[in-house]
């Protein structure tokens, strides 16, 4: 009966879930050693912007975590594999089974494995003796118990996991500007997944905040929850443009537009602690009109590599 806890792998709950969890196993197995900052701008998750209609609290999870997860492995380099599935189907026993043992094996080969507990956090051991993972959840100090036999079976019926192989040196400079043209895509697109009448992305993100707040027909916490999120996510992409300005001085201008959003989504987000609702309609459409601004500084400045793409700047 083995016991393997891999030491010194607990995530810290500050940005996207994600993102925090991303960043924990790599900076652990000595892959990255940037910020969360800088990884949250490399893999483009900071540009991501989509809110449930009602700003439902999981507006910041909603997304095609198979395929963005992929792309932003894949964009810094990551060998990985994933799956996902529903605990409702009658399959979900096989899967269930199967994700217990490539948990296993990824503990025994030294690298922690990310899975969806409600949010994303880190699985950094497990027990055999008494048929349990311990993982880490990023607001606990203390590693958190998780049965075998309890593995995707969560509060929504989504279970998740993505284990991490091994990684490849690329280009640091076509990094950026890749997570760059992946920030204008981003801005233009809607995920085709999400039915558009529940669900706004990118720039259109805004004018459902907007139309939500207007109507008064919103989730008070869940919008709370989702500016809050998003106002890490702005922070992350900002800070993630200072460091490239260093790189790349035409690059100020657009590092400074991301401050602005930043300072408001602070702002937001007192407000909205305060439930001063009523306020946030003209801060929400200040940050729309600096984030147009910035995106088309990009756009500008990455057009010979966008029209390269043709109609799809996020092809990958």
């Amino acid at each position: 009966m083995e016991r393997i806890i891999l030491t010194d792998l607990h995530m810290k709950r500050e940005s996207y879930s994600y993102i925090d969890a991303l960043h924990t196993i790599v900076t652990n197995k000595g892959w990255l050693s940037c910020s969360k900052a800088v990884l949250a701008g490399m893999t483009a998750m900071s540009f991501r912007f989509t809110v449930n209609r009602k700003l439902s609290d999981e507006s910041s999870t909603a997304y095609n975590w198979m395929a963005e997860h992929f792309v932003a492995a894949d964009l810094l380099g990551l060998r990985t594999a994933q799956q996902a599935g529903f605990s409702f189907q009658h399959t979900f026993p096989l899967y269930q089974k199967q994700a217990v043992q490539d948990i296993k094996q990824s503990i025994r080969q030294g690298t922690g494995v990310l899975i969806w507990r409600d949010s994303f956090v880190v699985i950094s051991g497990y027990d055999d003796k008494k048929e349990l993972f311990l993982y880490s959840d990023g607001l606990s100090e203390e590693l958190i118990s998780l049965k075998y036999e309890d593995f995707g079976c969560n509060n929504s019926p989504y279970w998740y996991y993505q284990l991490y192989e091994g990684k490849i040196e690329l280009d640091i400079y076509e990094v950026y500007k890749e997570s760059l043209m992946q920030a204008v895509s981003k801005w233009d697109t809607h995920d085709i997944l999400l039915p558009q009448h529940e669900y706004a992305c990118g720039r259109e993100a805004y004018d459902a905040i907007v139309e939500a707040l207007s109507s008064d027909d919103y989730d008070r916490r869940g919008a709370f929850e989702t500016f809050r999120c998003y106002g890490a996510a702005k922070r992350d992409a900002a800070q993630y443009l200072c460091s490239l300005k260093s790189i790349w001085h035409e690059y100020t201008r657009v590092s400074e537009l991301y401050l602005r959003i930043a300072d408001l989504f602070d702002e937001i987000i007192h407000k909205a602690a305060r439930e001063e609702w009523n306020v946030l309609i003209p801060l929400f459409m200040d940050a729309k009109r600096y984030e147009e601004q910035a995106i088309e500084e990009l756009r500008a400045l990455l057009s010979e590599n966008i029209h390269n793409r043709f109609d799809d700047s996020g092809l990958r």
